[in-house]
């Protein structure tokens, strides 16, 4: 019999090019907007990014694509997830991290896409990626909801980000990451829920709540 041949692992540079392509091609976009995902990708595949890299953002998009409830703008939704983090820093705030992934899609959409996206509906769920409020809609709480999907993961992998989020920090000593990072994950533990959306909390409440309470074990005892 012959050797069974393992089917060949698509490079990551390559999924991405062909999610983008798929993305354009259901928005009716042209081929002027490839290159926007080539910019896109330098983006998230810049040196620092151990988390909020390429592998998160195709995450975000698959998770939106596999969501089987109603969606008000599926095409700002998904371009929203597609630049959420386009330009995190770990030495920026949230809120100056958001705000200049805004203005990397407006630059590349409003002047030649202006009539066939809702921009300031991209705008507005990009924003509310910063967890600093609740959701004022379905789309925002499902744009929050999916970008926090890491924290259901399983034990390992959960681990492995959180080792990449250290990794990110790496200019911080560990006393003060330690307690920023205890801060930030206890603001999911104080909200009534880590999850907006039904769908997710009832999938990914508990096993979320399971994994930020070990972390924070492990960050309070160092």
């Amino acid at each position: 019999m012959a050797d069974r041949v393992e089917p060949a692992v698509e490079a990551l540079p390559e999924r991405w090019a062909s999610r983008w392509n798929r993305t354009l091609e259901w928005m009716g976009l042209g081929m002027v907007f490839i290159p926007v995902g080539e910019r896109l990708w330098d983006c998230y595949a810049a040196a620092g990014r151990f988390h909020h890299d390429p592998r998160h953002a195709l995450a975000c998009v698959k998770a939106l694509e596999d969501y089987p409830g109603s969606i008000a703008d599926q095409d700002a939704l998904e371009l929203a997830l597609w630049f959420h983090d386009a330009a995190y820093s770990a030495r920026a705030t949230p809120c100056e991290s958001r705000a200049g992934s805004v203005e990397i899609f407006c630059r590349e959409f409003q002047l030649l896409a202006g009539d066939l996206v809702d921009i300031n509906e991209v705008c507005r769920l990009i924003t509310a990626t910063r967890h600093h409020r609740e959701p004022q809609d379905r789309d925002e709480a499902l744009a929050m909801d999916i970008d926090l999907l890491i924290l259901a993961s399983e034990d390992r992998r959960y681990d492995a980000y959180a080792g990449e989020i250290r990794r990110e920090y790496q200019h911080i000593d560990d006393q003060g990451f330690c307690q920023q990072r205890a801060e930030y994950l206890r603001t999911f533990m104080r909200r009534k829920s880590i999850f907006w959306t039904r769908h997710f909390r009832r999938l990914h409440e508990k096993r979320a709540g399971a994994n930020i309470e070990r972390e924070l074990s492990v960050l309070l005892s160092s």
